[in-house]
């Protein structure tokens, strides 16, 4: 820890609650993180990566208590920093990457349900990104092609674009029902519909668990 930098009182606290708690802190870690260099830098190359738009997946392995999960609270902190989306999600019996009796979806849910930006580092951030991009929707639109605010034809250009990006979607299981949801999000998002946005966003975070009840819900 720099000796320099001195710690705010509230991080301070958060900091002392959550070790004395035996758990990793969300914030104020750059204020305790220290001999991580190696592996950090090794993160961090992975991070240039994907922010060039390849990819990169690594396992992290250690003994408990050797602070895997702190390395990664870390990393996460960081890249938020940096205007990443991030999930994360912890595995267990419950939770795994895939199994019969609906592991596999729990994991999702729990991944939906913690997306996490800088702004709303704590997760549940799906609607908070829903609404943002859909407002980029709008203003490149207004931009590029010229169309009025609240015009028809705006929604007309923007259903287009949804339709555009999610194209390559639709081959895959649930793909075709993604992009017509995002644009039924996209036009309840217009007309204050509330009700129904809360109803969708319950479908991308994977809470429907039968396509009778999302049908119902969903039309």
């Amino acid at each position: 820890m720099n000796e320099d930098k001195k710690v705010p009182k509230r991080i301070a606290q958060t900091l002392i609650n959550s070790l004395k708690g035996g758990v990793v802190p969300r914030t104020g870690l750059p204020y305790i993180t220290v001999g991580r260099k190696n592996e950090i830098e090794a993160l961090l190359h992975d991070v240039d990566i994907v922010a060039e738009g390849g990819a990169s997946f690594r396992f992290i392995v250690g003994k408990y208590g050797s602070g895997k999960s702190f390395l990664l609270q870390t990393i996460r902190n960081y890249v938020m920093d940096k205007g990443f989306i991030v999930a994360d999600a912890d595995l267990s019996p419950e939770r795994r990457l895939q199994g019969t009796k609906g592991q596999g979806l729990a994991t999702y849910r729990e991944l939906i349900g913690n997306l996490s930006t800088k702004t709303k580092p704590e997760g549940g951030a799906i609607t908070l990104l829903l609404d943002r991009w859909i407002n980029n929707i709008q203003t490149d639109c207004i931009e590029k092609r010229g169309v009025l605010p609240g015009s028809e034809e705006l929604l007309d250009e923007v259903d287009k674009k949804i339709y555009t990006v999610t194209a390559g979607l639709s081959e895959m299981v649930h793909g075709f029902e993604f992009g017509s949801l995002l644009s039924k999000y996209y036009h309840a998002y217009i007309d204050g519909d509330d009700e129904t946005k809360m109803k969708i966003v319950r479908w991308f975070r994977g809470e429907y668990s039968r396509k009778t009840d999302a049908k119902e819900a969903l039309g």
